[in-house]
């Protein structure tokens, strides 16, 4: 994997490739032996050269498909307890913006199995998965996931077309109290997974929707900005019971 180097300041922040020269707006800067915490000065700007996270890694990212916004992934965090050494399912992968999320948190000692029938959108994700640094922990497969065999999971994401129909087989494959999650544009798909869910007797936590709206300080005036990231997406959240 190609090492990137985050250089920032109070004004910018510039992510580029490690070993190589750049000439950029504020002068030329060679990366071809810095480290972590050097200052990297030009003729026009001073920085600090930092690792960059993984939220840094995944703006360098191509997008195909619509992605699960990092305001939707982090409630997923926030609801299901996600941590260290999970054991995680997503479909579909998209551009894999969050199986990368999920591989991050569930470290080595996860796994995240991710599954795209798309040709091009697999291909893409796989570039992503590596861009990052999340080969051995992100598996992808160019299958659909209809027919995933992995079990024992504790999470298992989808964001695709009639999930709802998944989710019979998605509650034989969890854990005991394992989470299934249902992302969708529309209230209808998650009227029919919420029903699934109860025909199949797992207990549905709750169906949320997260919107983020910035603020700008400028002098001393304080106000929010006129737009924001609003609708994405519903996330209905269930867990297997009995």
């Amino acid at each position: 994997m190609q090492e990137y180097i985050l250089l920032l300041n109070s004004r910018n922040s510039l992510l580029l490739k490690k070993g190589r020269v750049y000439n950029t707006e504020f002068g030329k800067i060679d990366l071809r032996s810095v480290d972590y915490g050097s200052i990297i000065e030009t003729k026009k700007a001073k920085f600090v050269a930092v690792k960059p996270s993984i939220i840094d890694l995944m703006k360098k990212c191509k997008r195909g498909a619509q992605i699960v916004m990092p305001k939707d992934a982090c409630q997923i965090v926030a609801i299901t307890g996600l941590s260290y050494g999970w054991r995680c399912l997503d479909a579909g992968s998209g551009s894999g913006f969050l199986a990368i999320f999920l591989g991050n948190i569930v470290g080595k000692k996860g796994k995240v199995y991710t599954y795209e029938k798309r040709k091009d959108f697999y291909e893409l994700a796989k570039r992503n998965i590596k861009l990052c640094g999340m080969e051995n922990i992100v598996k992808i497969k160019n299958e659909d996931v209809a027919k995933f065999r992995e079990r024992n999971l504790d999470l298992i994401t989808f964001d695709l077309k009639d999930a709802h129909l998944l989710v019979e087989k998605a509650k034989r494959r969890l854990k005991p109290g394992g989470w299934l999650v249902i992302y969708s544009p529309h209230i209808e798909e998650q009227i029919r997974a919420i029903e699934e869910m109860r025909k199949n007797e797992m207990h549905v936590c709750c169906t949320i929707e997260t919107m983020q709206r910035r603020w700008k300080s400028l002098y001393s005036y304080t106000h929010p900005e006129p737009s924001g990231i609003l609708h994405t997406g519903f996330m209905t959240f269930g867990r297997k019971a009995l």
